[in-house]
């Protein structure tokens, strides 16, 4: 059963080699089995639709990057995460996934969708990516949870917002480096050094979730 599972502790290979339940994902959080919570119907419609735009836009810039949804990144020998998208370049990507679809290396750009459990997002998420060497991260607040859960809310996002965060060697004592986040709304235009020429704004991408 996965509850007893739960109970135990793998490394990734061990993690990568269990036959887990298809009807949900699940991350390696420090040896330990952890569910994915299920998303929403606007979630997954912002991911595909910008999933598909940033696939576009790399196609016509030729900028050599794929897109992927929910990769398994090994960011240690007990963690794993999936973020909603990744950019990664092309033959990092075949390099690295010729028998297994899991990154050892980071991708240029990782993308979270918030949702309820936005302290992850904001708070722990930039700090594992960091730490992993992950260039560019994008934590994209739609608000669509609240719908649902009213005070499940960063309490400095007052609307719609997508942050950028590039990387870069930290002052700090505690760890070597963090994001410089810069955050956009309405009809700002995102800037992301991977993506130059990209004409995506904040409204545009919030449209997704309607499926617009």
């Amino acid at each position: 059963m996965l509850t007893d599972r739960q109970l135990q502790t793998y490394t990734v290979e061990e993690f990568l080699e269990l036959d887990l339940p298809e009807d949900g994902e699940y991350e390696l959080i420090n040896g330990i089995l952890v569910p994915m919570a299920q998303p929403s119907g606007k979630h997954e419609n912002l991911r595909t639709g910008l999933l598909v735009s940033l696939s576009l836009e790399s196609m016509r810039a030729n900028l050599g990057l794929l897109i992927h949804p929910q990769p398994v990144l090994a960011l240690g020998t007990k963690d794993t995460r999936k973020s909603d998208l990744i950019a990664v370049d092309r033959d990092d990507w075949n390099r690295q996934t010729q028998t297994q679809a899991v990154l050892k290396e980071p991708p240029s750009i990782a993308i979270e969708i918030v949702s309820t459990n936005w302290e992850d997002d904001y708070r722990t998420k930039p700090l594992w990516y960091a730490a992993f060497g992950v260039k560019e991260l994008w934590i994209i607040d739609p608000l669509f949870h609240l719908d649902r859960y009213p005070d499940r809310r960063n309490p400095k996002i007052l609307q719609p917002t997508i942050s950028i965060g590039q990387l870069f060697a930290s002052e700090s004592i505690l760890v070597e480096t963090e994001y410089r986040f810069t955050s956009f709304t309405g009809s700002d235009r995102i800037i992301s050094q991977f993506f130059p020429n990209l004409d995506l704004t904040v409204e545009r991408i919030m449209d997704f979730g309607a499926g617009i």
